[in-house]
This record gives structure tokens, sequence and C-alpha cells, in this order.
């Protein structure tokens, strides 16, 4: 029985994949602290990583935000 290229080339793709995934799962992102420097426009666009960059974006709104009295 003959191996198709095909068929090499899809487990190849599989293998690597699945490890770039096991990687990602393990990863904690290292968003910086909501300082005033940091939270610019353009500090926040220079963050690299979406979800780290999310998260910065989060933290300085929850800064900026006043505070709500509760109900």
């Amino acid at each position: 029985m003959k191996i198709q290229p095909s068929t090499v080339m899809t487990l190849i793709a599989v293998v690597l994949l699945s490890t770039w995934a096991w990687h990602q799962l393990g990863k904690k992102p290292k968003a910086p602290d909501a300082t005033a420097a940091n939270c610019s426009q353009e500090a926040i666009r220079a963050v690299a990583d979406p979800i780290e960059r999310s998260i910065l974006s989060a933290r300085c709104a929850k800064q900026a935000a006043p505070l709500q009295p509760a109900s």
C-alpha cells in the first residue's frame, strides 16, 4: 500500500497545528498595568498581542469610568 503525498502533508499539518494550539492554551497574557502612560491610544495600539491589548483596554476603561452608585 502506497501512502499518498497529500496524506503525508495533511498529517504534518495536523501535528504542527496541534503543537501550536497546545502551546497557546498554556500561555498566560501579560498585559501591562493601567497607568496614565499605558492608557493612551498609541500605547494601547502598540501592544502586539490582541488578548493583552483587550485586557489593557478594559483596565484603562475601568480606571477612567466614574464610580456608579449601587442600586
